[in-house]
């Protein structure tokens, strides 16, 4: 399992900030989470596709320079998902 670390809103629809969730990759990681999660998914998702505002890292590297969701996953890997933020 991967360590999971949510940020912004996504920790209340959770109520944690931290979970350990299985997967191959970061697609079955999210898909187990927003199982696990129904609400969390319907704030992170849209037509079974990360909301374009979201942003995924793993080991502190975006997911989007590496294979997006078909990034692999190991035990070890932290995950993180950050929700969109304002500011000014």
């Amino acid at each position: 399992m991967a360590a999971v670390k949510l940020f912004g809103n996504l920790r209340s629809r959770v109520n944690a900030s931290h979970l350990q969730i299985s997967g191959a990759s970061i697609r079955a990681v999210v898909e187990n989470l927003c199982g696990a999660y129904p609400s969390l998914g319907e704030t992170l998702l849209e037509d079974g596709q990360i909301r374009p505002h979201f942003k995924i890292t793993i080991n502190g590297h975006d997911i989007q320079l590496a294979q997006g969701l078909d990034t692999g996953v190991d035990e070890q890997d932290q995950i993180a998902i950050f929700s969109p933020i304002a500011g000014g």
